[in-house]
């Protein structure tokens, strides 16, 4: 056997070329528009709508039958703001110290037996 067949210990093999699928991002206009998007078998398609801030994923399996679409929100993560409850290392080191005072002066206090001047 010539050709594409290939002929290992007797036996014929098919050497026919495998695809790799990978996972396409398209633009669309709404719910609509994702849903009548058309997915070919086994393929994944991301769909994503910025007006509406939604993405979905659309997919079949090898034989083009449909998976269930899963549907996501888009939405921007802000980092938190600068100051308000966050301190300097300086301010806490400063903070630390005070504190640390605070306890040896305790433990002297308890070491007199709790008498105060």
């Amino acid at each position: 056997m010539a050709g594409q067949w290939g002929n290992y210990g007797g036996y014929a093999t098919n050497q026919a070329q495998t695809t790799t699928s990978g996972v396409m991002t398209v633009f669309i206009n709404g719910e609509a528009g994702a849903t009548s998007y058309p997915v070919a078998a086994g393929n994944t398609v991301n769909l994503v709508d910025l007006d509406s801030g939604k993405m979905w994923f659309k997919s079949t399996d090898v034989n083009g039958m449909p998976c269930p679409m899963r549907t996501f929100e888009i939405k921007e993560v802000t980092p938190p703001p600068a100051g308000g409850d966050m301190v300097s290392r300086k301010e806490f080191e400063s903070l630390s110290q005070q504190l640390q005072n605070l306890q040896q002066l305790l433990v002297a206090q308890a070491e007199k037996g709790g008498k105060t001047k």
